[in-house]
């Protein structure tokens, strides 16, 4: 790494990062042993208001057919792509034979009407809501919430957001740094890398004027920073080799979530990551079961990337759990140029060692009646419960009226 690129990173990880704790808790080391059974959750977004209609089918509700005359998905058996049959009733997209594969395993969670009250359909509001953990925009996330209520120390990359800024999920007072690859991040280990770390420590090290807030947190999240490089230049992650025959998909979300699994098995103390997986505002030609749809691309590399990290990790994935979410679900109606438009209820799916897979939630329907406005699939799950779930029943966390505030969590059982 040049000096010029140093300092841009350095920037990068104090600016990204949103506001910091005081004190800097963390010193260089990894966790002893993955047997410790210390989790990791992952969060995959799917940016855009992906169509969960398409991807969890209610092939089992006519209206369905008559509101997507060209879009819809077959019935499972109805043609030579068609739903992939989940129970009598619902059934995954073709594209999504990965997770189809991981739900006959038992280890797949589906759940078809996510959302939150009195949506909105704004890309950016929606997602911050989301983020926020809550039916409003907020400054810190649910995930930074959870962070700070629970500061530990010792764990010098206990949080990381994989993309080119921090999602407003991991904001707060927990330092948190964010990176698009993994390999491209670092100094490397000679003598030079070497010296030029220690003169960094020794400058962020310096004691500061205690009433002076933003040096204090540019010395504190310097200091985070550097033990970042220290770990990732020891990890050599050019060079790993996913196990159990395990093929990402060809692309940044698929380098990613190796990385991830990568972090995962060297142990650094990795408790929640984040990745982003964009291209599902198909407001046309979204197609429906055809291989080469818009949103059949999409739905194939996202399955894919899920399927290789499940697969990758292995019995690892007992102490793992994937969570996807997205800001918004399509119309019910397609539209006149083949796709559909902002919506409200859509698709979230839960995959890990400790799930209870299965079908959650009621279903709403789809005639007029049951829409939302007329026009959208009404969420019978809030978002919040499904975070709250995760909180309390895989990060152990016991004071869910901090970090989902205002709510009263219903426990959804997929944990």
């Amino acid at each position: 790494m040049k000096r010029r690129d140093l300092l841009r990173y350095l920037g990068a990880g104090v600016l990204g990062t949103g506001l910091f704790a005081s004190g800097n808790p963390f010193k260089l080391g990894f966790r002893s042993a993955w047997g410790a059974g210390l989790p990791t959750l992952i969060v995959i977004f799917q940016r855009g208001g992906c169509d969960g209609l398409n991807a969890v089918v209610p092939y089992g509700e006519d209206e369905y057919y008559r509101l997507r005359p060209s879009i819809s998905v077959p019935a499972p058996g109805a043609a030579s792509r068609s739903a992939l049959r989940v129970d009598d009733f619902f059934g995954l997209h073709p594209s999504l034979t990965g997770l189809h594969t991981i739900y006959n395993n038992g280890d797949l969670a589906i759940m078809p009407a996510v959302h939150y009250p009195n949506g909105n359909r704004s890309h950016f509001d929606s997602e911050i809501i989301v983020e926020s953990g809550a039916d409003r925009k907020m400054l810190y996330g649910w995930l930074g919430r959870y962070l700070m209520s629970r500061p530990i120390a010792g764990e010098p990359m206990r949080a990381i957001g994989l993309g080119n800024e921090v999602p407003h999920s991991l904001r707060g007072e927990a330092p948190v740094a964010t990176f698009n690859d993994l390999t491209k991040f670092g100094l490397g280990n000679d003598e030079y890398a070497q010296r030029l770390r220690s003169r960094l420590r020794w400058v962020y090290e310096q004691s500061v004027q205690q009433d002076n807030e933003n040096r204090k947190r540019l010395h504190e999240n310097g200091l985070v920073l550097l033990d970042h490089l220290e770990i990732l230049d020891s990890l050599r992650l050019d060079e790993y080799q996913p196990g159990n025959g395990a093929e990402y998909p060809n692309s940044t979300y698929g380098k990613q979530l190796m990385q991830i699994a990568q972090l995962i098995k060297k142990g650094v103390g990795l408790e929640i990551a984040t990745v982003n997986i964009g291209g599902w505002d198909t407001h046309a030609s979204q197609g429906g079961a055809q291989e080469n749809g818009r949103q059949a691309r999409r739905l194939k590399e996202f399955s894919d990337g899920i399927s290789a990290l499940y697969q990758d990790l292995g019995a690892r994935m007992e102490d793992v759990l994937i969570l996807t979410m997205t800001e918004f679900g399509r119309t019910a109606k397609q539209n006149a140029s083949g796709g559909t438009d902002h919506g409200n209820a859509s698709a979230w799916f839960a995959c890990g060692g400790q799930v209870k897979g299965g079908i959650y939630g009621e279903w709403p329907g789809l005639d007029s009646s049951s829409l939302y406005h007329g026009r959208y699939l009404a969420h019978t799950i809030d978002c919040r419960d499904v975070m709250g779930e995760v909180l309390s029943s895989f990060l152990g966390a016991r004071n869910l009226a901090q970090i989902l505030p205002d709510h009263t969590y219903r426990p959804i059982g997929f944990l």
